[in-house]
This record gives C-alpha cells, sequence and structure tokens, in this order.
C-alpha cells in the first residue's frame, strides 16, 4: 500500500489482496486499508487518526481491496474494510472492495465496509462487494455499509448485514439453548446472536445499518449459496437517486426507516417490520415497488387493531403477497390501511394466511389514490353451513350459524363473541367448520322438551291401563308400575344429529268409583333420563335428569261409551356436558435474528366444553273418547285421544366462552291419536283369566318445539339477537302395543306391555311391568 504526505501531486493506484484472517484490538484497529490521496484528501467519518493524509492538489488514484478471509476488528472507530480514493483541489477514482469472508466491526462506532471517493472535482463510482456469511458493524454511530462521496455507487450484499455491539442482551428459545451453548463454545471468534429471538435484539441494533451521502446509491441484497442476503436495520442513504433491490428468497428488516432519498424499494423478496411477531410501521423516504415474487410480512393485532404498515413519501405499487400473521383475535377484523404513499397502485397483491381460513376472504383496494387497504369480504356462517362441504343437513346447526351472523354484525369491531367467531372464520375448510358448528349448537337444550313430553305419555298410559273400559272392574284399583327401559332414537340421515334416550318410569296410582257413571283418582310418578347426542359417530352431549309428575284422574262410563280424563303437570331437573371445542388459531410468535421462525403457537382457545344445569315445568290434560264393543269372546275398542300440554325450560351452561343462558321458554303441545284396541280375555278358572290385547293409533301433532338463548358473554348486544332453535316433532307417529295381564284372586293382577312408536326419523320401543289390586 502506497501512503502520500505531500500537498501536491497524483496518488497512485492502491491495490490490496488479503489472505489469512486479519483480528486487531484497541482504537482505531483497522483491519484493511487502501487508500489513495491526492492532496488534501483524507478519511471521513470523524476520526482523527488512522488511514487519511492532508495536502493540497492533486489526483487521487483507483483503491481497490479484497479480503478472502475474515477480518475482525475489536476495538471501537474502527474499521474492517476500508477503501478511499480522495484528494481536495484534484479528482478522485473508484474504490471497490470485496469480502469473500465476514466482516466484523463490533466496537463503538465502528465500521464493517467503508468506501469513499470525494473530490472538488470528479468522483468515482464505489462498488462494496460483500459475499461472506456476515457483515457487522458496530455498537453506538457504527454502521455496517459506510459509502462517503463517489458517483454511481453500488453495494451488493449476499451476507447478514447489521450494526449492533458485541454484547447484545437477547433471549433464545429453551428448546434450542443447549444447541446454542454448544456453538459458542465450539466458536470462540466474533459472537453473532444467530439463534436469538430477533424481538429480543431490537434495543441493540445501532440507529443505523448502511448510510450514504451524495451519490447515486444502489444496494443490491441477494441470497446466495454462502450467505443469507438479510439486512437488518435502518438505512439513510442521503442525496442522489438512489434505490435498493431485495432480491427473491432475500430479506429486508425494517426497523423504523428506509431512506432512499427519495429513490425506489424494490422488493422482489421478503420485506417485515421488526421481524414477523411484532407490529410496526416503517417509515420510507421514497417509493415501494413489490413485484409477484415478493412478500411483505403483515401482522396483525385484533386486540389493539393495528397492523404492520409502511409510509411511504413517493409512489406505492404492490403486486406478490402479504402473509398475513394474526398475533391476537379478540375483536373482529375491520379494515386497515398496510401502506400509504404519494399514489399508491394495486398490482394484484394477494393476501394469504399462515393455514386455509374457510370464513376469511381477504382483498385489497386502494382508497383516495394513496392508501393500500386491507379488507375482509366474508361469507356468512349461514352460506357456509349450507355448503355442501360443510357435511350438515341439520336445521339446529343452520339456526346456530344465523345466531352468529347476527351476533358479528351487532357490534365491531368491539364485540365480546369476536375470539369465537375469529376462531370459526379461521378453520380449514367447510367440513371443519360444519362440524365446529354442529358441536357448538345445544342441541340438548330444545330436546328436553321432547323427552318430558314422552314421560308425560308415559304416566299417563300407565294410570288408563288399571280399570279398563271393556272389564268389569270391582269399583276401586290401586297399581304400581315400572317401565324400566324406553328407549328413544332419532337419525334423521346423513348431516344430521342423532339421539339415543332411554327413560325410566315408576309410577303409583288408584281411582274409585265415585258415581253410577263417575270414577276419580290420582297419580304420581318419577323418571330418571339418560340422553345422548351424537354426529358423525362424536359425542356432543350427555344428559341425565328426572322429573316428577302429579296427574289428577277422573273417569265417566255409560254403557259401553267412556272418557277417560287427566290433568297435572310435574317439574323437572336435568345435567350434562357438551363438547364445544374449535380448533385454536397458530401463530408465528417471532423469528431469530438469522430469519428463522419460531415453532408455531396457538392463540387463547374458548374452552372445550361446558357443563349445563336445566329446570323444566310442564302441565297439562289429556281426555280419551271411546266405545268397547263386544265381539264373542274379543272385544274392540275405537278410541280418539287428545292432549295439550304446556311445558316450559331454562338453563345455564358454564366452561366456555361459548356457554348459554337458556332463560326460559315456553311451548304448547297439542297432539291427536286416533286408535283402535282389540284383545280377549280367556278364563283360567272361576276366579282367574288372561287378557290379551293389541293396540295401533296415529298421532298428530304440532311440528316442532322451540327454545330460546343466548352467549352467556352476548347478553347485551344491539339488537339482543337470540338462538332460536328448533327440534321437529315426528308426525305423523305411528303407535303399537300389545299386553298380556293375568287377574286373579281378590282382585290382584299384573301385566306386562310392550309399547313401541314409530316415525319418519323416529323409533320408540318400552316395556313396562304393573301389578294392581282392584276391590
Amino acid at each position: 500500500m502506497e501512503m502520500l504526505d505531500g500537498s501536491t501531486g497524483v496518488g497512485g493506484t492502491v491495490t490490496i489482496i488479503q489472505t489469512g484472517e486479519i483480528t486487531t484490538t484497541g482504537i482505531r484497529s483497522h483491519g484493511i486499508v487502501a487508500q489513495a490521496v491526492g492532496g488534501g484528501g483524507g478519511i471521513a467519518g470523524g476520526l482523527n487518526k488512522g488511514a487519511g493524509s492532508a495536502g493540497g492538489v492533486g489526483d487521487a488514484n483507483a483503491a481497490s481491496a479484497t479480503a478472502n478471509s475474515q477480518v475482525a476488528v475489536h476495538g471501537a472507530e474502527s474499521y474492517a474494510l476500508f477503501g478511499q480514493s480522495a484528494t481536495g483541489q484534484g479528482n478522485a477514482k473508484a474504490v471497490t472492495l470485496t469480502a469473500k469472508s465476514s466482516l466484523f466491526a463490533q466496537g463503538a462506532d465502528s465500521v464493517a465496509a467503508y468506501g469513499e471517493s470525494t473530490a472538488k472535482g470528479t468522483k468515482g463510482n464505489i462498488t462494496i462487494n460483500l459475499n461472506g456469511q456476515y457483515t457487522i458493524g458496530g455498537a453506538d454511530t457504527g454502521v455496517a455499509v459506510m459509502l462517503v462521496g463517489g458517483q454511481d455507487n453500488t453495494v451488493n450484499n449476499n451476507s447478514l448485514l447489521y450494526a449492533m455491539g458485541a454484547t447484545p442482551t437477547f433471549s433464545v428459545l429453551q428448546s434450542n439453548l443447549a444447541a446454542f451453548s454448544a456453538s459458542l463454545l465450539a466458536s470462540p471468534g466474533p459472537f453473532v446472536p444467530k439463534d436469538a429471538i430477533l424481538e429480543s435484539l431490537l434495543d441493540d441494533f445501532s440507529p443505523l445499518s448502511i448510510t450514504g451521502t451524495s451519490g447515486n446509491d444502489k444496494i443490491n441484497n441477494q441470497k446466495s449459496v454462502v450467505g443469507l442476503g438479510r439486512v437488518i436495520g435502518n438505512i439513510d442513504l442521503g442525496g442522489g437517486t438512489n434505490e435498493f433491490n431485495n432480491f427473491e428468497f432475500s430479506s429486508m428488516v425494517g426497523l423504523k426507516t428506509i431512506d432512499l432519498g427519495g429513490g425506489m424499494f424494490n422488493n422482489k423478496g421478503l420485506v417485515t417490520n421488526k421481524g414477523i411477531g411484532v407490529v410496526a410501521t416503517v417509515d420510507v423516504v421514497g417509493g415501494f415497488t413489490q413485484t409477484g415474487s415478493g412478500d411483505f410480512v403483515t401482522d396483525i393485532d385484533l386486540n389493539n387493531q393495528i397492523t404492520d404498515a409502511l409510509t411511504l413519501t413517493a409512489a406505492g405499487d404492490f403486486d406478490g403477497k402479504a402473509p398475513l400473521n394474526f398475533l391476537s383475535i379478540d375483536k373482529l377484523f375491520a379494515e386497515y390501511v398496510i401502506a400509504k404513499g404519494a399514489s399508491m397502485t394495486d398490482s394484484g397483491i394477494v393476501a394469504t394466511t399462515l393455514h386455509p381460513a374457510v370464513g376469511f376472504n381477504f382483498l385489497t383496494r386502494v382508497d383516495n389514490g394513496t392508501d393500500l387497504v386491507l379488507y375482509a369480504d366474508n361469507p356468512t356462517f349461514l352460506e357456509l353451513s349450507k355448503d355442501p362441504g360443510s357435511g350438515t343437513k341439520d336445521l339446529g346447526v343452520y339456526q346456530m350459524a344465523q345466531y352468529l351472523d347476527d351476533i358479528e354484525a351487532s357490534s365491531s369491531p368491539d364485540n365480546p363473541m369476536a375470539r369465537l367467531i375469529n376462531m370459526l372464520r379461521f378453520l380449514p375448510d367447510e367440513k371443519e367448520l360444519g362440524a365446529a358448528l354442529t358441536r357448538l349448537t345445544p342441541h340438548y337444550a330444545v330436546h328436553t322438551f321432547d323427552m318430558i313430553n314422552r314421560s308425560a305419555d308415559i304416566m299417563l298410559e300407565t294410570a288408563r291401563e288399571c280399570a279398563s273400559a271393556h272389564s268389569n272392574p270391582d269399583g276401586r284399583c290401586v297399581w304400581a308400575s315400572i317401565s324400566p327401559q324406553a328407549e328413544y332414537s332419532r337419525d334423521a340421515g346423513a348431516g344430521t344429529t342423532s339421539r339415543d334416550d332411554v327413560l325410566k318410569t315408576m309410577s303409583l296410582g288408584g281411582i274409585g268409583e265415585v258415581g253410577q257413571h263417575w270414577s276419580l283418582g290420582a297419580t304420581i310418578g318419577r323418571s330418571e333420563f339418560d340422553s345422548k347426542i351424537d354426529f358423525n359417530g362424536e359425542r356432543l352431549s350427555a344428559t341425565t335428569g328426572e322429573s316428577w309428575q302429579a296427574y289428577a284422574l277422573a273417569k265417566y262410563e255409560n254403557k259401553n261409551y267412556f272418557i277417560d280424563l287427566a290433568l297435572g303437570g310435574g317439574t323437572g331437573a336435568f345435567k350434562g356436558e357438551r363438547d364445544t371445542h374449535v380448533g385454536q388459531v397458530g401463530y408465528i410468535p417471532g423469528e431469530t435474528q438469522e430469519g428463522v421462525y419460531l415453532p408455531e403457537l396457538l392463540l387463547d382457545g374458548i374452552g372445550n366444553g361446558v357443563s349445563y344445569t336445566q329446570k323444566t315445568a310442564q302441565f297439562g290434560g289429556s281426555t280419551r273418547l271411546g266405545f268397547v264393543k263386544q265381539m264373542g269372546a274379543f272385544y274392540l275398542q275405537p278410541t280418539l285421544q287428545f292432549d295439550a300440554r304446556w311445558l316450559r325450560a331454562s338453563g345455564k351452561e358454564t366452561g366456555s366462552v361459548a356457554a348459554f343462558n337458556f332463560d326460559g321458554s315456553a311451548n304448547m303441545y297439542y297432539s291427536a291419536t286416533p286408535g283402535l284396541e282389540i284383545g280377549t280375555d280367556i278364563a283360567l278358572s272361576d276366579i282367574a283369566n288372561i287378557r290379551i290385547y293389541g293396540k295401533a293409533g296415529v298421532e298428530f301433532s304440532n311440528k316442532e318445539w322451540e327454545i330460546e338463548g343466548r352467549f352467556a358473554a352476548a347478553q347485551n348486544l344491539p339488537g339482543n339477537p337470540a338462538l332460536h332453535l328448533t327440534e321437529a316433532v315426528d308426525s305423523p307417529l305411528y303407535r303399537v302395543g300389545a299386553g298380556l295381564e293375568l287377574n286373579g284372586v281378590s282382585g290382584v293382577g299384573m301385566s306386562v306391555r310392550y309399547n313401541g312408536a314409530f316415525g319418519e326419523t323416529v323409533t320408540q320401543n318400552a316395556v313396562s311391568a304393573s301389578f294392581k289390586v282392584s276391590f
């Protein structure tokens, strides 16, 4: 290397080629210095010792240096690779610096690669090629690359480039800690926290990573076989016509400002603000163009209604992708400006999610000619649930979907059910959504009406068996009856929920004559319930409970005609559990300094299940009209039965965001059942006989049960949206029955009965036994 100290003259060409690693310590302890000085030019950056000269008039020739091996300078105010062509009154020439290995300048105010071409006359071009693995500038005012002067300057970066001191504080994933510690022991050289979580390093980066002054500066950032092509930090290129080219597979992590002096940032790779997992706005002094291969990673924090964004002083033009990373979901998605410029063009940028999201349709548009707006044009839950791919045809699920739509429309972005709504929309496909909506629907709540209605039918059927019109009762009768296994099954086919119930009923009663035609009595009974609701072989809910009922009985008989009357009701209590799990939403919590994404985490869910309780009440009456026609040893008994009942149910759920409150809903039930019974009495002796009979009828009733409920967390929303959940009542219902009754000494009788009912989707089977005494 030649250094001139005269006042006039032409500096000679300086060329340095280095082999073998260089390590220095101490303040202003430089690595490689290639300096061509003519006249009074000298080193910039405020350093008062080291390379440079002070002189008068003369041209400075070209300077070039090639570092074939690693250069590490540990002291403050030091340069790892320095190139200068500088003069006072003459012309400067080109400066070319090439680092084929890493450059480390981690001391305070130190520079990894410095290129200068300054003169009052013409200036040369500065070219810096950074082909190694790392280019790391120092703390405080230190930078990774400094361009001073020059004409048309180019930085070709293949490395991981940033500026930071040698002793940062940071966090490492626990799972990576052992490997990280081992790497420190194996590599005692300059420290690079490559496995550190990037967010934990943000306060340690120096204010600037790349600087320029008056030249036309071009930064080409491109991944290579050796280097990541990754720049982290703020940039200030000063004046001139500048540009930053971020090539495919490369990355730029902006921290606060990318000052291109009004130039253009051309992105074909990945751009992120402070790394994934951190929401930030980065100011670009200049324009921004993203092509089809480019990604602008966009973190979204719905809880605070903020997103990553770029603020441009010039024009923006966006193609490629905007990968969305949701950091919170406890408010609804609204719309957000993700880029703002002097003008804006949407050339087809596509917003993508970490995984497919069936309920979201993210789009972009330009507002006011300046704002790139991210918004969503989502399908409704009802539309999604009715899609053939959902796998559901259950009316209750459709009603649940409509309720969610009503809730979503009632309040935005603040909505108490936002987390649930977003979780549903983030499900991967219609099938998963259909299954989730089916689980969320509280099918059991409305089904309870059907169960307590059936228990009333069983009670009344038993009460009518004691004193039959076709027999010759002694006038008084008491009985005890048990129905240990009344089974009910409902299956409406593929895509619907199934119900399987078991009722156990015990009753006591008595009736006696109070006049020539009238008999009066009463009955009381208890029913136990065990109900399960399934969908596609998966258990949705399991309910158990009991009810007590009491009825006053009356019977009018005149010759072969009779009328049965019953009036009463009862109460019930139920409890159970149901599945409400919905797949949780994943997100990327951050990345390492080298850009490796941390393992996906899951946002909080809604709870996998709820426990519930229900209270019921019913009151009603039943009347049966008929007559008995004796036909030899057989009898024929046509009947017409009318039932009317008021039924009420209320309930409360706990344990999940999806828990419901049912404040109380009432239904009226009406039915008419024409029927026919045929049987015979067979004498066994003078005091004993057997009665055998069969019967059939058709029940016609109103078509559905209905209950109203609301999510416990969404009780006071505008418009007071509510779930109106219905369940069909099978009508007509074809009823059949058969019985065997033994009557013996002193009016003692025992009987065994079968009662069944069959509808389009329903099967009921029950066997009961009674013991009675007539006197």
